[in-house]
Formats: C-alpha cells, structure tokens, sequence
C-alpha cells in the first residue's frame, strides 16, 4: 500500500531516496517485479542509441563555425541530460541482468543499484526539461528565428520529448512532486550560464550577443520576465507528469494488483532495503 496524499509534501521528500531500489530496474508493465526483464533491457537500449546518436548529430552536423557554441544551447543541455539518464538506466538493468542471470552474483546488483540516486534526479531534470524545451522551441523560438523545418530540428525539438514520454510510460519508479526543485536548479544555472556569456563578450556564429532571441540581457526587464514564464511552464510540466504518474499508477494496480508494487516509497526503511 502507498502512503497518504499529504505525504507528497513532507520535506523528506526533496531527496531521492526510495526504500526499494529494485523499482529503478523494473518496468511498470511487467508482472514480475522481482527479476530483471530480458524485454525490457532491449526497449531501454533502443531509448539509449537513440538518444546518443542524436547528441553525436547535435554536434557533428554542427557547422565548424559553431561547434565551439555547442554547449550554450538549452536544447544541447536537455540532450544530454537525456543520454546521461538513459546510459544509466541501461548500465543498471545490464548489470543486475548479468549478476542475477549470467553469474548468479546478487552483489553486482546490489552495487550497481548505488546509482539509482544519481539517475533518478537525472531522469527527472531530463523529463520537465525535455517538454518544456519542445514547447518554448515550437511556440516562441521557431517562428521568431525563421528556422527551417528539417528531421534533424525535429529530432532534438519534438522526438526527444517523444522518446523521454516513452521512457516516463515504461518506468516503474516514482515521480515525486518536490523533486521540481532538480529542473529548476538546472534551469537556474543555465540562465547563469548565459547571463556569463554575455557579461563576457559572448557572441554567436552570426555576431549576435543573444543565445536565444528571448534571452537579451541588454534588456534585462523582459529577459527576466522570459526566465520567470520558462520556470513556470517548468512547474506546470513536472506537475502535469506528476498527476501523470498518478494516472499510470492507478492503470498499474488495476492490471496487475493493488499490492503488485510499491511506487512512492513514503513507507518507513525497513529490513528490505538494500542501497543506503
């Protein structure tokens, strides 16, 4: 059983830690939650190419001229933040399959599952961060640029939400409402990092000192306004996914059960945990 509504406040919550790390290697939709799905690694490594092909294109495809500005880009930041998330989940699921099933070692497992932090506060930058991108790309930045329709716009504007709302659907663990406080950190530094890059000189391949055309520091009213609205949309995303997992949630325990798993981990530690 789950804990009480009021539970998605408590302030122990910021934190991600769950009682149950084993959740961060499972599937929501299989019924055997105990052991690694064989199935499920291979859906995970389609995730991961995918998304690291892109990020090689983000960068190859780059005019020369430009790839020193690569890192300045938001969309570039989310990118990786998709790679990160994905390599990890991967490298996890890997390494219990093979210690379960190739070495019949659960010590591997157990070592590798210490990761589990690290990827679910990367898993929940790169989600909000992901939709939001998307939707400030194709509302504001598009049609304010002149950009071109091309596949490859479309892959890091549009299929990388795509793929990260495929990866939020497959997931058994949980979405916590006080964890906007990750994406917003991180949307906290990357408007630093650009107000540096221009403090400094920054300019870009066409001699402009704007990253984004809603990012102009030599009018720092509107600037902060624009940064402000994207850190609004920022909640709203997370907490649209939040309710979102809500919903799964409750699809899960009508297929399978209301006891086939545990998704907010609110229960207190007990003799079952294994990562500390």
């Amino acid at each position: 059983m789950t804990g009480s509504w009021k539970d998605n406040f408590k302030t122990s919550n910021f934190w991600p830690t769950h009682f149950n790390p084993e959740l961060f290697i499972m599937s929501q939709w299989q019924s055997d939650k105990e052991t690694p799905s064989l199935i499920y690694l291979c859906v995970r490594l389609a995730v991961f190419v995918s998304f690291f092909v892109i990020w090689i294109l983000t960068y190859t495809m780059e005019p020369s001229a430009g790839k020193p500005r690569w890192p300045v880009f938001l969309t570039n930041w989310g990118m990786t933040l998709n790679v990160l998330q994905s390599f990890l989940s991967c490298l996890m699921l890997t390494c219990a399959i093979i210690g379960t099933k190739v070495l019949d070692n659960d010590a591997l497992k157990e070592s590798v599952l210490k990761c589990y932090k690290t990827y679910w506060v990367l898993n929940v930058m790169a989600t909000s961060v992901a939709f939001t991108i998307t939707f400030i790309y194709w509302t504001l930045i598009y049609k304010q640029t002149g950009s071109y329709w091309s596949t490859m716009n479309f892959m890091v504007h549009g299929f990388n939400s795509v793929l990260m709302f495929v990866d939020f659907c497959l997931v058994a663990h949980p979405v916590r409402f006080l964890h906007l406080i990750y994406p917003i950190a991180i949307t906290f530094a990357y408007t630093i990092m650009t107000a540096i890059f221009y403090v400094c000189g920054g300019t870009m391949r066409d001699g402009s000192r704007y990253i984004y055309p809603i990012l102009k520091w030599d009018q720092p009213v509107p600037t902060i306004g624009y940064c402000a609205a994207v850190l609004i949309l920022l909640t709203i995303m997370h907490i649209t996914t939040f309710f979102l997992y809500k919903l799964k949630t409750v699809i899960g325990n009508c297929i399978f059960g209301e006891d086939s798993m545990i998704p907010d981990g609110f229960e207190e530690q007990s003799t079952k945990m294994m990562v500390v």
